[in-house]
């Protein structure tokens, strides 16, 4: 059986911002159905304790934070599914075997259901206009 995670901002719909979300819902998946496991509250990002604002002139983390408190909290998952994320954090997450799924689906659960079996809507890139080259 697998885990996977999908980044959601309030549990139901499927978060545009990978750090900023607000949680983890994380599925097991087997057979071509996926399961409800739980949802891990997002303390891990730097975004998520509002130490990232966007705000130039403000004080803020430096520029590049560190992913690996979101990358251990994923390591009893195969995926991540999201709407967006920087670059680093996929490559972060490709470098502990850690699949990152793009996706234009909004539904959590809708989206669970399609990875289980399949037929997951997938999109190029990374969806993250904020961290194109980040």
């Amino acid at each position: 059986m697998r885990r996977i995670a999908i980044a959601s901002d309030d549990g139901k719909t499927i978060a545009a911002h990978t750090g900023r979300c607000a949680c983890l819902v994380v599925f097991e998946v087997a057979g071509g159905a996926a399961r409800w496991v739980e949802c891990r509250p997002n303390t891990f990002t730097d975004h998520a304790r509002g130490q990232c604002t966007g705000d130039p002139h403000a004080a803020r983390a430096p520029a590049h934070h560190s992913h690996a408190p979101l990358v251990n909290a994923l390591a009893d998952c195969c995926a991540l599914v999201t709407r967006g994320l920087g670059r680093r954090l996929v490559d972060d997450l490709a470098r502990v075997g850690i699949e990152v799924v793009v996706t234009s689906a909004t539904r959590v659960e809708d989206a669970a259901a399609d990875f289980a079996a399949g037929r997951l809507n997938r999109i190029d890139g990374t969806g993250c206009c904020r961290h194109a080259g980040d």
